[in-house]
C-alpha cells in the first residue's frame, strides 16, 4: 500500500516528455506514480527520482488495453492518499495517407491518444483532490493539420475537445484542466516516423516540463486553459 499522501500520476513516464515532467514534479516534492509499458524504463525513472529524495512508485501498463487501465484503477483505490495532479502525456503516432492507413494503425492511434485519457480520467476522478489538476500534453496537431498525419491529428483534435468538455463540468468541483500544445520535441516518438527532421533545432522534452511545471505552482483559484508551445525555428 502506498503511503498516506498526495500523489501525481503521470502517463507515457518512462521516457521522452512524461520522464521530464515526472522528474521535474519529484524536484518539486511532490509523490509521481509512473505509468507506462516499458518496466525497466520506469525503474529507471524511479531510481532517479528517489536517489535524489523524492516519492516515486511504478505500474508497468499498456494504455492500449482496457483491462490494463481497469487494473490500474484497482491499484490507485488500495491506498488511502487523493491525486493531486493527472498528467495524460502517453502517445503513439502513425503516419500514412488516408490511401495507405491502414484501419489497425488508424484504431491504435485513438485507442492510446484518446480513449486511454478517457478511462483514466474517468476511473481516478473520484480519486482526485478537491482543487486538483488534469493536464493534457497534446500538440500543435491538435489545431493545426498535417498531410499524411491524419490519424494522429484526429486524435489530438478529439483530446483537446475532451479536455474542453472535462473542464466545463468539473470545474464545480475545483478541478482545473489544462492543454498544452507543443511545436515537435526531440523524443523517441521521433524514431517512430519516417521524417528526416533536423532533430537539434526542436524543443526538449524539459521544455514542456517546465510548461507542466508553471501550471502546478499557480494558485488554486487560477485555471490555465491552454498552453501553445510554439518553437522559434518552425513547426517541422
Amino acid at each position: 500500500m502506498l503511503p498516506d499522501k498526495n500523489w501525481a500520476v503521470v502517463s507515457g513516464a518512462g521516457r521522452g516528455i512524461g520522464r521530464a515532467i515526472a522528474l521535474a514534479l519529484a524536484k518539486e516534492g511532490i509523490g509521481v506514480l509512473l505509468l507506462a509499458r516499458s518496466e525497466n524504463q520506469l525503474r529507471e525513472v524511479s531510481e532517479l527520482i528517489q536517489k535524489d529524495g523524492g516519492s516515486a512508485e511504478i505500474l508497468p501498463m499498456d494504455l492500449s488495453r482496457t483491462l490494463e487501465i481497469e487494473n490500474a484503477i484497482s491499484f490507485f483505490s488500495n491506498y488511502a492518499g487523493k491525486i493531486d495532479l493527472l498528467v495524460h502525456n502517453a502517445g503513439i503516432a502513425r503516419v500514412g495517407s488516408f490511401a495507405e492507413m491502414n484501419v489497425e494503425d488508424w484504431q491504435v492511434v485513438q485507442d492510446v491518444n484518446v480513449r486511454a485519457p478517457f478511462l483514466l480520467t474517468q476511473k481516478l476522478l473520484p480519486l482526485m483532490a478537491k482543487s486538483s489538476q488534469i493536464i493534457f500534453i497534446n500538440s500543435v496537431a491538435g489545431k493545426q493539420s498535417f498531410a499524411g498525419w491524419g490519424a494522429y491529428c484526429a486524435s489530438k483534435a478529439a483530446l483537446k475537445s475532451l479536455a474542453d468538455t472535462l473542464r466545463a463540468e468539473v470545474q464545480s468541483q475545483g478541478i482545473r484542466v489544462t492543454s498544452i500544445y507543443p511545436a515537435a520535441v526531440d523524443t523517441p516518438l521521433q524514431d517512430t516516423i519516417p521524417y528526416d527532421w533536423d532533430r537539434t533545432k526542436m524543443m526538449r522534452a524539459e521544455d514542456v516540463a517546465r510548461a507542466v511545471i508553471y501550471c502546478t505552482r499557480q494558485p488554486r483559484n487560477v485555471n490555465i486553459n491552454e498552453i501553445d508551445l510554439a518553437n522559434s525555428a518552425g513547426t517541422f
